[in-house]
């Protein structure tokens, strides 16, 4: 047996004459009215229906077949999805002949058809159960459906007798015949479009009203128009290059970079649970222009991703696939103390961050450098947030913190923070006083100017000098005579102003000149008589 198409485009069941077999008796067993058996006379120009040659191949349309209806069945439903009068549907829910399927915004389906074809239906497509029969006596069964919008994945099932017409799927634009094959179709509505990918086997692609159709192989698309005419086959794009994606994410938001495709104009990337292979529930569904898919959302777990590249036509290519763990949680606290790039003075860091509702404690890494190879410290089970170390030698320190829900429960480190400490700045020596006024020098850092400020009180509460200089030396006449207080304070070449000097004492003594002493201040508050 093979299958034949009428004249008149309707389908067949075609019938190998086998020795003793006549028109009415096979009528009797294949026709649902077997007194029709004349039309089968006249259809397949049959001269005597007692006498039909061995061998002889029947053409018999399958409106007249005895059939009876089964309903499709819903495999799987998530989000907005509704069946007739726009009721929600549920998986395990029988859709008669003439039903129609709606997956809204967010929403997809899983259809399964009569003879085993199986349909899945991404967000936004409405799809109408056409044909949906069992043929009893002839074995087989009859299917077909109308998608009028959206984009339905498709594995026909593998016909089993071969005188049964296959699968068919029309649209507004046009009809899909198929026999046992993987293939995508997509309806845009608005621009009144039917797009064809095969992925697998072979695709009869017709443009309504009877139009010249095209055969499409795997690895092949074609586009029918709103005038119904089909283009020529092009080949589909390959799949992105992915060996180089990462298997663990541990940040909320998935990044995967797309290397630039020929002729490529956009990429298309959906998530699925590991456990779906099938892609019957897409977690994510996400088209870029650009070179990055993004993917937002996802819980913690294991998952695949496809991702195909998407030419001018609008025609997507094959999928390439990569599998994935994303553990992102807990989240890492957001740090305090200190702040972004905080430059500090002295050998004590004090951090401090955020708490974490998930967290039971927390882990903390500090290092010299970025990458974390060799932590100085890697405290772990810290149930305050906060840490301080004290002795630390001056330099560059990075320090990072992941959130832990328990011992063997750790989120991602969060990123690392830079801090930088620098040496206190080192007392001045006690100040040279003489008729010349006081004189300070000590020691700085190359690139450094100085502040120096002169008071009465240890408070500095008013001020009676203050100078900037820029070398670490200051020769100032004092107002006047007795105690005072002074501090400095070092300004590196970065901006960066370090703390003040504890104060420190000295007195400008009141005391006689004769041209054989001369008179120079103690840092205790005394003086010191100086034989010149």
């Amino acid at each position: 047996m093979t299958a034949a198409a009428a004249s008149a485009g309707e389908p067949v069941f075609t019938h190998v004459v086998a020795r003793e077999e006549t028109l009415i008796a096979l009528s009797r067993r294949l026709l649902a009215d077997p007194r029709q058996w004349p039309q089968l006379q006249q259809h397949n120009r049959i001269a005597d229906p007692r006498r039909i040659p061995v061998g002889t191949v029947l053409k018999i349309p399958v409106r007249l077949l005895a059939a009876e209806p089964v309903p499709a069945q819903v495999l799987s439903a998530a989000g907005a999805v509704t069946g007739p009068q726009g009721v929600a549907v549920a998986a395990g829910q029988a859709l008669p002949q003439g039903a129609r399927l709606l997956a809204g915004d967010g929403g997809q389906a899983t259809l399964q058809l009569v003879d085993g074809t199986v349909l899945r239906l991404r967000s936004g497509s409405v799809v109408q159960v056409e044909t949906s029969r069992r043929l009893p006596r002839a074995g087989g069964a009859l299917s077909g459906v109308k998608v009028e919008d959206g984009q339905v994945e498709v594995q026909a099932h593998k016909r089993p007798g071969a005188g049964v017409p296959g699968f068919q799927i029309s649209t507004p634009q046009g009809l899909l015949g198929v026999r046992g094959t993987e293939f995508r179709v997509s309806v845009d509505a608005r621009a009144e479009t039917t797009r064809n990918e095969v992925l697998e086997g072979q695709v009869m692609t017709e443009g309504r009203d009877g139009r010249a159709g095209r055969s499409v192989a795997a690895g092949f698309g074609v586009v029918v128009d709103r005038s119904g005419t089909v283009t020529p086959p092009v080949r589909l794009l390959a799949p992105p290059d992915v060996s180089a994606w990462p298997v663990l994410h541990d940040q909320l938001l998935v990044r995967f970079a797309v290397a630039a495709q020929s002729a490529a104009v956009a990429f298309r990337g959906q998530v699925a649970a590991a456990a779906d292979p099938q892609f019957d529930r897409v977690l994510a569904d996400v088209r870029t222009e650009g070179t990055e898919l993004r993917f937002a959302g996802l819980p913690d777990g294991h998952y695949l991703v496809r991702v195909r590249a998407e030419g001018l036509q609008g025609l997507q290519g094959l999928d390439a696939r990569h599998a994935f763990t994303l553990k992102a949680r807990p989240e890492p606290p957001l740090p305090i103390l200190p702040g972004a790039k905080a430059v500090l003075s002295g050998q004590r860091l004090e951090l401090a961050w955020a708490t974490v509702e998930e967290a039971r404690s927390y882990r903390l890494q500090l290092a010299r450098s970025e990458d974390f190879s060799a932590p100085l410290q890697d405290r772990r089970g810290l149930t305050e947030p906060t840490l301080t170390f004290d002795g630390l030698d001056s330099g560059v320190y990075f320090w990072r913190v992941a959130s832990e829900r328990s011992a063997t429960d750790q989120g991602p480190f969060g990123v690392a923070h830079r801090v930088e400490l620098r040496p206190l700045p080192v007392p001045p020596p006690p100040p040279r006083i003489d008729h010349d006024g006081v004189r300070l020098a000590w020691e700085g850092q190359p690139g450094q100017s100085f502040d120096i400020e002169f008071a009465r009180d240890p408070a500095f509460a008013m001020l009676e000098l203050a100078r900037r200089v820029e070398q670490p030396v200051l020769s100032v006449k004092m107002p006047g005579t007795g105690r005072y207080y002074l501090r400095l304070r070092a300004r590196d070449a970065d901006g960066f102003v370090g703390p003040y000097t504890a104060p420190q004492a000295f007195t400008v003594p009141n005391c006689l000149r004769d041209g054989q002493q001369r008179c120079v201040g103690a840092a205790d508050g005394g003086s010191v008589l100086i034989s010149p």
